[in-house]
């Protein structure tokens, strides 16, 4: 308890208790002080002025309310004084309701302390007090007494002044229960019930107090009723009815009776703004019952009453029309009900609530057809929404309503209004809501009237209701007053009339009735002036819509009074708004700006745009409505000049001009310069800008009609320039036009680019003699601008090719010109010019960089940047935008930014373009566009993809997601990931090519080049281009797609030039060298054709290499030197100086290259070409060691300290475990450990960057004596490991040069070669090398701008240097210098990894660290393809030391590398180049030949884990080396496929998910993805294979045979060695064997002979061997010679000259037939000897030969070796021992025993042995191994390689899931499902006749003497079983190679013509040929020739071969009939190409 509740309990206890009462007022004073302020003063105390104070106490009601709230339990404490009172009232004198009196005055304080529940309740106590007072004191009370809350009043009662007290409680208790706000029912009952009872008090008053206290009651009550009524939710409905009748009643007994239609308007008012929140049938039933009392004061007869009555309907009538319930119907009904009762005494009223009943029945239909009840609608019958509407009774009841009140109020039925009296407001009330309800209900459903379903004759009855509409118009323009306009046109009210005028209209067309004088009730309307003008809007949009739908109905009549009306109205609502606008004192807050006014003159101009359309099928007079709209527009146009031009209507115009024209076949047109140019209202000035509209318009539909669109154009500006723009005032306007002619003439073509540059000039001219300087307008710079960039690209497309970029040319002139004007200070774009000159301006930019020259560059920058300034873009969205567009860099540049962007970029922004925070919100900017070396491919994918998920494409989105298609494929290039590079490739090719299409216009034709095949000329047809010339309409506008880029023709011709250069580089690699050189030639065309050096150098380049492995010497450097040559006439327009030299080093490379392979080539081995490669190598190292490479590695300070921190940070990557690396180098003692020693250099403080050196050995450093000691216990061989037979020095036997027959004494002092002059060079280049693995991981950092450049650069920069030094190192390898080719491969390796920047030298850990580092696989390596050849060589090279280990010739460490680390590190590149398929071929040859050769050399030897299985290793890896480009291309195949299927299932072009080769089936892939996943590849390899055996067969030529001929220290006559294996699941065995003879022609008497019989200059076509250059010809020269005079033979030519002597052509056959057989026995018996055995598939196993004496032979060690190892390798017969004789004739005895027993064993099932699969290696492919003597008689296939087999094995057994077969994987085929083609040239007429009937006679499908469709062929291929060829060559004349690949599923082929089996080996590319085709596309089987055949043999071939087909089927289904199972009529024939 506080301190005021305890004074106040002892306030109170003393007063009761206390007697004496002296000092308690004083007391009671001090304790109720606080109240004294609010107190009055007493009237005895002298007033003194009170200032005005916001602190007065008496104004702050919240000073009062704390002090009742704390003084409150003690001032109720006045009850117990009051009752005190009561109890000595009776004791006092005066009345006996004194002390009541003093009760109210506390009741009135309850009041006011806001305490009404107490308030009441006192009241109440009072009440009952005075109800005793007035029953006169009795104590008694009757029933009825008790059930009154008021005393009741009897005659003796009669007391004024008692009266007057118990009314006031009662007025109290009312104005309580409203303060109160309960919400309890019986409380505003028991008001009711106070106010009844109180009613007889009231008459007993005076009128004064009468007058108080009923004004009191009745306010009170008024004021509760909307308490209620807003609170009805709450309570019930009969409390709200009875409570607003006793709230009536009361109003009506009072002097504000006429107040009470504004209470029920109140009460209305409330229960409409509850609509959405109560029910209907609530609203409605109050509704009512206000409506009734109201209808019933009416009955009354006073007129206020009345008119009270009636504004209470229009107010409900409106809001039930808006409100969303359903209100109107039984609204309208009441009013029926109401009208009804009030119709026979009050027919006025009644006819008055009957317009405003169906007014609101019209409103309901209308809000039914809005969509309020559409399901409804949507299933009524038609016509029903209009059943009101065509209602008979109910317009016959609105119409005797109109009548009878225009006779009461004396109104003309046709609107005149009499002139005794004026329309009463409650009737035009009345009738305006009617008209506007039934107009509204006729617009919304303006389409079922105007149906042509509705029946007509029913509307027929409307003249009432149209007469009514024209009635309400008339008075509304003609009879109201000024005052009721007024209120009229306010508000919404305005859109009354404008709805009645459409709607009589509506209805006059319907009934087609009264149209004209509805047609001029709109026109009064769309002219009165002083009605609102938006009313117009609102009529042209109405009369808009009608027209749409009379149109769509083809009342094409009334649509165009419709639509004239509509143009009619909006024009004059553009005229008045232009005159509001320029006349302030009419401004209003509806007034509007200029825009929006631009825009309703825009759209007035559609409307009358759609009436010429309408008209010119209406035959309206269109040049009338043209003229009248143009003058409309001049009003317009002259009070606001920016008011735009009409174009819609110009382009009305124009379209009119078309169809006339093509109807009346005119060449031109009429201009509305004809139309309009005698109109003098019209003046000059206008017509030009008509003019000029109309000159853009027929720009827009140029794509109709181009050649007339020209015409008229020129037509037009032929006009403005000699009619109207003529005076001197005009030159400004002139050069405009005069520049839009130089567009147009261009537009014709090339052919006009003289005019168009002299158009240009004569504007420059014109525009120069109008400049002044400073004063000059922007305009004018802006049209110099325009016309000097223009003329500058018309002069470059003039002669594109001569076109070289300097300071003086014409181009670069022009473009100076048009930078001075732009850069000026004073200059300025405006919007309207802003995308025209970017445009201009970016075709500048990108001209220039597609060529190179980035000299204007910086200035062209400073241009974009201001124009971008100029829309207020940040620097940062700049140069997003220029990133995006590639306008950053320039054409095949590594860098994305120049360094001209970087020094414009600093000028601008200072030091914080370097800055993280600029590369960071730069990157965010143009996410996901920026590619660093963190992104994952993964991410690219994802942003590539989503650019292009939205359809239809955007030219901006097929532009960014080609970028990072193409960026993708270039990171998966590097990474060796070259099928799927080659998918995102050609995506980016496929979305470049659809933009080029956009840009360009060119054509081809089809032309032959002559070509230099080494001495053989031949040609070749290619397409070369005949014009290629840039889009007409490109020229000076493109494709501005702002929100995403802006394209250019040269940005588009950049990137799809990369692309096509890109998709060209890895078809190349994969050895698809068809694709590539096509490719590659269409490149290089297109770059010659537009003068592109940087791009016609790298294409020239890339065919010099692709020619140069196609061993096309003289075509590759004709190609190289092209590339040479242009780059040094541009080397001052290529700006770029690192581009410049990347070309230049990568030119001279590949040129030295050329010349090296060139030299080890067999055919050409000069002298001259080594040193020319010399030359060549030491040009391009000169390049990489120019300082202008260092401005790549310039970065700022900053970057380079987080550089270094970096690096440090990463140095545990890079930092190996020597301890574990010792152990991973050394095999034969792993437990050694080795102690590295410490370079003392470390030992020492560092000395500065300049003086430091690289871990690079100095060139003349010497490995000692003590050096090779300490190194030898780290290595696997020592000195006494193996045998060496006689040794030669190094230099005595080169690489190459011995393996290319020239003697090194050929070389002599003036031509001799060595690496060690590149020495120097090399270490000055690796000293600039870091380790790359910590550059990779700092590019993932990346920090910078710079950074991102300095890493972009790093990479090119160390591929040049890799690719160069192994270039180098092969060089000094051929030139006999192994130390030194050593030496540089060990620098090398520094380009990828380096221990120390610091290491001084090598030590034997820095060879450690470094061996193990490259051979460490990481993810994200860029560098992998260059790496693995690194591998590859340094592996080779050190091989080629092995022979002089131990001698005093060991040269480095590269010696102590073991077999072990060989093979490692081989197995890694053999992972890394897998698809790579010439590397991948290389490495796999060397692995084969290492695991053959450790059977066989003990200094090979092997891990643990690998002995005893060197057979399975080196099979596997022969069968690697075989076919790689046709294993890459079957997986691109199978990728693609896999591509197109889920590109078919996501309904995408390209989708999100990509297949790649990791989706192929393991067994299809050539190696796993990881070294360590090897082994398990490997054994899952040999479980897959099939049961048949495969024997893999290829050659070891060049310098690998030199390599195996020095191990195993053999002759050097041996040329070549053969590697042979034989594949099996569980027995594969290899053999290496020699080839020591050379099989060639015996004697000259067979050359003679040969040349008797012919002579090649007597032919027209000369033979085409079918291989350019290869080993056969060196090994083999005999088999060349046999098939060239098989040719001749076989030629017409020489059948023709021997055809009177046919026994000489026997002769020259039988002795072609002869020279066969011999080479074929020469074959086997030199070349296989006793292992030609293993061509059988057998290997004798020696434990189960228990006959075989052992002591055979004398040296059962290596017999035994030889049979559990499983390989052998063969040694020529001069280094061949006695013993090793013995062992051949023991093989030779164990084969043929083996051979025996195996026949002996089972005479029956095995008389036929197992058929054999040969994989031949494409250098042997061409010879005729099947017919080997030995394997005459055996069932012989050949595959092009092992993973071809697997994939027919899978494509099989998918077949066979799919259609749920149970057949063997290898297919049937029915001979008799065979599609023939026979004899398609006609001139085979004996095969004709000898097959034509046989075809005919088995039902087959076919050709016979004529050439089939591609797509006839390509049906027979997919439909058919068998394909049967019998026709010249092997049918891929008519028939593509490339076409048949495409196929999923192919009939197998029998092709029967000459050299139909052929295979056209490239180099060392993939071979070319139909069989080759048909298994790509899934043939099962290719039966085909090998060479040319005459048409006699294979005829009876042919014959005998079908007949034997059919015999086998009717032998099957006849075996099957017998034993009664079903057949299938099938041929079993594997899958499996067989050549005959």
């Amino acid at each position: 308890m506080d301190r005021s509740s305890t004074a106040e309990v002892a306030l109170l206890s003393k007063l009761e208790s206390s007697v004496d009462l002296t000092g308690f007022h004083h007391l009671f004073t001090a304790h109720l002080n606080p109240f004294t302020p609010f107190l009055k003063p007493s009237t005895t105390t002298a007033k003194k002025p009170v200032k005005s104070s916001k602190s007065n106490p008496h104004d702050n009601p919240t000073s009062i309310r704390s002090l009742a709230k704390q003084f409150l339990s003690f001032i109720h404490n006045y009850r117990l004084c009051l009752n005190c009172l009561d109890l000595i009232a009776p004791e006092l004198s005066g009345k006996p309701y004194s002390v009541q009196l003093q009760r109210i005055r506390y009741i009135h304080c309850l009041e006011h302390w806001e305490l009404y529940k107490e308030a009441e309740a006192e009241g109440f106590v009072v009440l009952e007090s005075l109800s005793a007072i007035v029953r006169g004191g009795s104590k008694g009370k009757s029933r009825k007494s008790k059930a009154r809350l008021v005393p009741e009043l009897s005659e003796d009662s009669v007391d004024q002044e008692v009266a007057a007290v118990i009314l006031e409680i009662v007025v109290t208790l009312v104005k309580c229960a409203l303060k109160r706000r309960s919400k309890v029912d019986a409380d505003y009952w028991r008001v009711i019930s106070l106010v009844n009872e109180s009613e007889p008090w009231f008459k007993i008053l005076d009128a004064k107090d009468y007058e108080k206290f009923h004004h009191f009651l009745e306010t009170n009550l008024h004021i509760t009723a909307l308490f209620l009524v807003a609170e009805i939710k709450y309570f019930g409905v009969d409390l709200i009815h009875e409570f607003c009748v006793a709230t009536f009643k009361e109003y009506k007994k009072s002097s504000a009776q006429d107040q009470i239609y504004k209470v029920a308007l109140k009460i209305c008012s409330s229960l409409f703004s509850q609509r959405d929140e109560l029910s209907g049938d609530i609203i409605l039933d109050v509704l009512k019952h206000v409506l009734d009392f109201m209808a019933a004061e009416c009955k009354v007869g006073v007129e206020k009453t009345t008119l009270g009555f009636l504004d209470l309907v229009c107010y409900c009538a409106y809001k039930c029309h808006s409100a969303a319930v359903s209100l109107c119907d039984p609204v309208a009904e009441h009013l029926y009900r109401v009208a009804s009762a009030l119709h026979k005494d009050f027919p006025h009223i009644s006819s008055i609530l009957r317009l405003y009943a169906t007014g609101l029945l019209a409103s309901s239909s209308s809000n039914r057809s809005k969509g309020e009840d559409e399901e409804k609608c949507r299933n009524a019958p038609l016509g029903s929404a209009l059943q009101f509407f065509l209602n008979k009774e109910r317009v016959e009841q609105v119409a005797a309503s109109i009548n009878l009140l225009n006779g009461h109020f004396g109104v003309d039925g046709k609107g005149k209004n009499s002139p005794k009296r004026e329309i009463s407001p409650s009737y035009w009330e009345a009738l305006k809501f009617l008209c506007q309800s039934l107009a509204e209900f006729i617009y919304v459903n303006r389409k079922e009237i105007f149906s042509d379903a509705e029946i007509t004759s029913l509307w027929d009855d409307l003249s009432s209701i149209h007469d009514v509409f024209h009635q309400f118009c008339y008075t509304f323009l003609q009879c109201l007053s000024a005052t009721e306009r007024e209120r009229e046109t306010t508000g919404d009210n305005h859109r009354v009339i404008s709805v009645v005028v459409v709607a009589a209209l509506i209805l006059s067309f319907k009934t087609n009735t009264n149209i004209k004088e509805s047609t001029l009730l709109v026109k009064q309307v769309i002219s009165t002036e002083w009605v609102p003008v938006k009313r117009l809007k609102y009529l042209y949009v109405s009369l808009n819509n009608i027209t749409v739908i009379l149109n769509r109905e083809k009342r094409l009549k009334e649509a165009l009074k419709a639509l004239k009306l509509c143009c009619k109205a909006s024009w004059n609502y553009v005229v008045d708004l232009c005159k509001m606008h320029v006349d302030k004192s009419r401004a209003s807050r509806d007034d509007i700006s200029e825009k929006a006014i631009a825009d309703f003159a825009m759209e007035a101009s559609e409307k009358v745009a759609f009436l010429l359309e309408l008209g010119r099928e209406g035959k309206c007079k269109i040049n009338g409505i043209i003229k009248e709209c143009v003058k409309c527009w001049c009003v317009a146009e002259n009070l606001i000049a920016m008011l735009p031009t009409p174009a819609s209507l110009i382009k009305e115009w124009v379209k009119i001009q078309f169809l006339v024209s093509k109807d009346e076949d005119m060449e031109f047109g009429t201009t509305l310069h004809s139309l309009l140019s005698s109109s003098e209202e019209v003046p000059k000035s206008v017509i030009g800008k008509l003019l000029e509209e109309e000159l853009l318009a027929y720009d827009e539909k140029s794509y109709l009609n181009r050649t007339y669109c020209l015409r008229m154009r020129m037509k037009i500006i032929d006009v403005l320039l000699e009619e109207v723009y003529i005076t001197k005032d005009s030159n400004l306007k002139k050069s405009k036009i005069l520049i839009e002619k130089a567009k147009i003439l261009r537009a014709h073509g090339l052919a006009r680019l003289n005019e168009c540059v002299q158009c240009l000039s004569n504007a420059i001219s014109t525009l120069n003699s109008i400049y002044t300087g400073k004063s000059c307008s922007s305009r004018v710079h802006n049209l110099l601008i325009h016309a000097y960039i223009l003329r500058a690209l018309c002069t470059q497309e003039a002669a594109p090719i001569s076109m070289v970029l300097s300071p003086r040319s014409d181009f670069v002139q022009d473009i100076y010109a048009a930078l001075k004007f732009c850069l000026s200070p004073d200059h300025g774009h405006t919007d309207e010019q802003y995308e025209d000159m970017l445009y201009l301006w970016y075709q500048v930019i990108d001209y220039l960089s597609i060529k190179g020259y980035l000299e204007i560059h910086p200035s062209l920058y400073d241009v974009v940047i201001k124009l971008f300034d100029g829309k207020n873009f940040p620097l940062v969205k700049t140069m997003s935008e220029l990133w995006k567009t590639k306008r950053l860099t320039h054409a095949l540049c590594a860098s994305p930014v120049n360094h001209m962007f970087l020094e414009t970029l600093s000028k601008h922004q200072s030091r914080r373009c370097s800055s993280a925070e600029f590369w960071k919100t730069f990157v965010e900017e143009v996410k996901p566009l920026v590619i660093g070396f963190h992104h994952t491919n993964n991410e690219i994918k994802q942003a590539a993809s989503d650019l292009i998920a939205h359809v239809p494409l955007s030219s901006s989105s097929m532009f960014l997601s080609s970028n990072l298609y193409y960026y993708l494929s270039g990171r998966l290039i590097s990474s060796g990931r070259m099928t799927e590079a080659l998918t995102y490739a050609k995506e980016a090719h496929r979305l470049r090519s659809k933009l080029l299409q956009q840009k360009f216009e060119y054509s081809v034709q089809k032309m032959t080049e002559t070509f230099d095949e080494n001495g053989e000329i031949t040609e070749k047809s290619y397409y070369g281009i005949q014009t290629f010339k840039v889009n007409d309409l490109e020229v000076s506008k493109g494709s501005c797609d702002y929100e995403g880029c802006v394209l250019t023709p040269w940005n588009v011709l950049t990137c799809y030039l990369e692309s096509t250069l890109q998709v060209g580089i890895v078809q190349e690699i994969l050895g698809n060298v068809s694709e590539a050189e096509m490719l590659l030639r269409w490149g290089r065309n297109v770059s010659q054709f537009q003068g592109l050096p940087l791009l016609e150098i790298s294409f020239s380049s890339v065919l010099g290499k692709l020619y140069c492995k196609q061993k096309l010497w003289s075509v590759a450097e004709k190609e190289l030197s092209i590339a040479k040559k242009i780059l040094a006439d541009n080397c001052d327009a290529i700006s770029c100086k690192k581009c410049a030299y990347m070309l230049e080093i990568s030119v001279n490379q590949q040129f030295g290259d050329l010349f090296l392979s060139s030299f080890c080539s067999w055919e050409l081995p000069s002298a001259k070409n080594l040193f020319n490669a010399k030359s060549l190598y030491r040009s391009a190292l000169d390049k990489l060691n120019l300082s202008d490479w260092q401005s790549c590695y310039s970065i700022s300070e900053e970057a380079r300290t987080k550089q270094v921190v970096s690096r440090e940070k990463s140095v545990s990557s890079c930092t190996i475990n020597l301890l574990e690396i010792n152990d991973s180098l050394s095999n034969d003692k792993p437990e050694t450990k080795v102690e590295l020693r410490r370079s003392r250099r470390t030992k020492k403080e560092l000395k500065p960057a300049s003086q430091r050196q690289d871990m690079v050995c100095a060139h003349n450093r010497r490995v000692t004596r003590s050096t090779h000691r300490s190194l030898g216990e780290t290595c696997e061989i020592g000195p006494g490991d193996r045998k060496i037979g006689s040794a030669t020095g190094l230099a005595t036997e080169p690489l190459s040069t011995t393996a290319a027959g020239l003697d090194h004494n050929a070389l002599n002092s003036e031509s001799k070669c060595s690496a060690a002059d590149f020495a120097s060079d090399i270490t000055s280049l690796c000293n600039k090398m870091k380790c790359w693995h910590c550059f990779h991981i700092e590019a993932v950092d990346c920090s910078s701008l710079d950074n991102f450049i300095y890493m972009n650069w790093e990479l090119v920069y160390r591929k040049l240097c890799l690719r160069l030094l192994i270039s180098i190192g092969k060089f000094s390898g051929v030139c006999g210098n192994v130390h030194e080719a050593h030496e540089i491969l060990l620098q090398s390796i520094s380009v990828l990894f380096s221990k120390n920047s610091y290491c001084s030298k090598y030590s034997s850990d820095a060879l450690v660290f470094l061996m193990e580092s490259i051979g460490k696989d990481f993810p994200g390596d860029v560098l992998a393809v260059e790496r693995a050849a690194l591998l590859y060589y340094i592996c080779w090279f050190t091989l080629k030391s092995y022979p002089y280990h131990g001698t005093r010739k060991i040269c480095c460490e590269l010696l102590c590398i073991g077999t072990i680390r060989i093979i490692s590190l081989l197995k890694l590149s053999f992972i890394l180049c897998q698809e790579v398929p010439l590397l991948f071929q290389k490495i796999s040859r060397l692995l084969a030949s290492i695991y053959v050769l450790s059977t066989s050399l003990k200094q090979f030897s092997l891990s643990p884990s690998e002995e005893g299985s060197e057979s399975q290793w080196a099979s596997f890896f022969h069968q690697a080396s075989l076919g790689s480009h046709l294993n890459q291309q079957i997986l691109s195949g199978i990728v693609q496929k896999k591509q197109s299927q889920i590109a078919t299932d996501s309904e995408d072009s390209f989708p999100k998910s990509v297949s790649t080769i990791l989706d192929v089936p393991g067994s299809l892939r050539p190696a796993p993805e990881s070294c360590e996943k090897l082994e398990e590849f490997v054994l899952r390899f040999f479980q897959g294979l099939p049961s048949t055996p495969v024997i893999c067969i290829s050659l070891v030529v060049g310098a690998d045979a030199g390599l195996l001929r020095e191990l195993l220290h053999c002759s050097p006559t041996i040329r070549a060695w053969i590697l042979l294996s034989h594949l099996s699941s569980d027995n594969p065995h290899v053999i290496l064997l020699p080839v020591c003879k050379t099989l060639e022609e015996v004697s000259d008497d067979d050359t003679s002979s040969s040349s008797v019989v012919f002579n090649c200059k007597d032919f027209v076509k000369q033979w085409q061997c079918p291989w350019v250059s290869s080993v056969i010809d060196e090994i083999a020269p005999v088999f060349r010679h046999i098939l060239e005079g098989n040719y001749y033979s076989s030629s017409e030519h020489f059948l023709e000259s021997i055809r009177e002597n046919t026994s000489l052509w026997w002769m020259h056959r039988k002795r072609l037939d002869e020279r066969l057989s011999k080479f074929l026995q020469d074959m086997e018996d030199l070349w296989l000897g006793t292992w030609k055995y293993l061509l059988l598939g057998e290997w004798p196993d020696f434990n189960s030969l228990d006959s075989i004496q052992k002591n055979l032979c004398e040296d059962e060690d290596l017999l035994q070796l030889v049979l559990t190892k499983k390989c052998y390798v063969g040694l020529d017969s001069a280094a061949s021992s006695k013993s090793s004789k013995e062992f051949e004739n023991t093989i030779q005895f164990l084969f043929k025993r083996m051979l025996d027993m195996s026949v002996n064993f089972d005479q029956v099932e095995c008389m036929n042995r197992k058929p054999i699969i040969l994989v031949l290696d494409f250098e042997v492919q061409m010879l005729p191994w099947e017919n080997l003597p030995i394997l005459r008689n055996k069932e012989v296939y050949r595959m092009p390689s092992v993973g071809s087999i697997f994939a027919t094995l899978d494509r099989c057994c998918q077949n066979e899931e799919q259609f749920e077969t149970k057949n063997p994987a290898f297919p049937f085929i029915d001979p008799l499902d065979s599609y023939y083609l026979l004899n398609p040239d006609g001139d085979l007429s004996r095969t004709q006749v000898e097959f034509e009937n046989w075809f005919k006679d088995q039902n087959m499908e076919g050709k016979i003497g004529t050439v089939p469709t591609i797509e006839e062929l390509t049906l027979a291929l997919k439909n058919h079983d068998l394909f049967i060829y019998f026709g010249h060559g092997s049918g891929t004349q008519y028939i593509p190679g490339h076409e048949i690949q495409k196929l999923d599923s192919c009939a197998a082929g029998l092709l029967l013509g000459c050299s139909s089996g052929s295979l056209y080996l490239k180099g060392c590319y993939m071979p070319q040929g139909a069989p080759l085709s048909y298994l790509l596309a899934g043939s099962p089987v290719i039966v085909a020739n090998l060479w040319e055949v005459t048409d006699k043999d294979i005829d009876r071939f042919g014959k005998a071969m079908l007949n034997a087909w059919l015999r086998e089927r009717s032998a099957a289904s006849a075996e099957c009939t017998q034993c009664n199972e079903p057949v299938n009529n099938c041929i079993d024939l594997p899958s499996i190409l067989e050549s005959i």
